[in-house]
């Protein structure tokens, strides 16, 4: 999932929101010589020395071309959303509404997930909310042609390689068929928007049917929980929230270099927090776009969810949605 987990938005909405580390590199050129038969033979050829079925690998003589999805991938995007523009598309009232309605239909999967491994129900929630809209939005791209196709462009050539043989070792464990093998078009799939190497180090067999299904809500559910287990989530510290400061030269610095400071350091500054945290308890500046004058101290929970999406936007629309289920 990683920074990759960033593509899956264009599915929800059209968020060129923010430069994110894996950003296009728009000035790059193919330079394969081969054909893209010939790539498929060859291709076969390698991966029939790690001891996939026949099936499976038969799957390597259907895939197909997708120019579609070597324009996503090299497309500039053509604006870029401001944070209180961003945060607006999922903070309204609809959205609200609809947030506590899935949040209350499923407490009990959510209260057996928490217990289990450790992480807030809430942030779960929204995560599943941010990621694919509750499931509703799941993406139409044949994964294997999406990773295919990006990895005989060539511009990331071995990562979207290494993706492909996880995903053939999805569907060559029987977790779920090529047919169902949907998503966006840079092959995150699922209810939580897995890259295929993330599901084979995160997902876990929530439901006991000896398969992992992403696209049912309970293994998706329980795969990101673990996620954020294995990551590092401390469900014992709040996760922050928004203040009121000056911002100084100082201050700027600070929240540049991600320097953590101690409540105490903070309260020097006159700040008033809404939660209870602990005096040693370690938080940084969050300055989401210097534009909209939004301030906010988080925890080192933030960064756990930075680990699932490299965007401020995300990581604190996440955390922000987890206060309307306070109630």
């Amino acid at each position: 999932m990683k920074i990759f987990i960033f593509f899956s938005f264009l599915l929800f909405f059209n968020n060129s929101y923010a430069k994110s580390n894996d950003s296009p590199n728009l000035n790059y050129k193919n330079e394969n010589l081969i054909s893209w038969n010939q790539w498929k033979e060859n291709l076969k050829k390698e991966f029939s020395s790690d001891n996939f079925k026949t099936s499976t690998l038969n799957n390597l003589d259907k895939l197909k071309f997708n120019k579609r999805v070597i324009e996503l991938d090299r497309k500039q995007p053509e604006f870029k959303l401001g944070f209180n523009q961003y945060l607006k598309r999922y903070l309204n009232n609809k959205n609200k509404k609809k947030l506590l309605k899935k949040y209350n239909e499923n407490k009990v999967l959510l209260d057996n997930l928490e217990k289990k491994f450790g992480i807030d129900s809430r942030i779960l929630v929204s995560l599943w909310f941010v990621e694919t809209s509750f499931g509703e939005y799941l993406g139409k791209f044949d994964v294997l042609n999406s990773l295919a196709s990006l990895a005989y462009d060539g511009r990331r050539k071995n990562f979207f390689l290494k993706e492909l043989k996880y995903a053939l070792q999805i569907i060559d464990e029987g977790h779920f068929t090529r047919q169902k093998f949907k998503g966006s078009w840079a092959g995150a799939f699922g209810q939580t928007q897995f890259m295929p190497s993330t599901f084979k180090k995160f997902a876990t067999d929530f439901d006991g049917n000896q398969k992992i299904n992403l696209f049912e809500k309970s293994d998706a559910l329980a795969s990101g929980a673990n996620y954020l287990k294995k990551v590092g989530w401390n469900n014992k510290i709040h996760w922050g929230e928004k203040i009121n400061i000056k911002i100084s030269k100082e201050l700027k610095k600070i929240s540049d270099e991600k320097e953590f400071k101690e409540i105490k350091y903070w309260e020097r500054y006159g700040i008033i927090f809404k939660n209870k945290y602990n005096e040693n308890q370690l938080m940084r500046l969050v300055i989401p776009d210097s534009k909209d004058n939004q301030y906010f101290l988080v925890s080192k929970n933030f960064d756990v969810i930075l680990d699932w999406n490299r965007s401020n936007y995300f990581a604190l629309t996440v955390f922000l949605l987890t206060n309307e289920m306070n109630n």
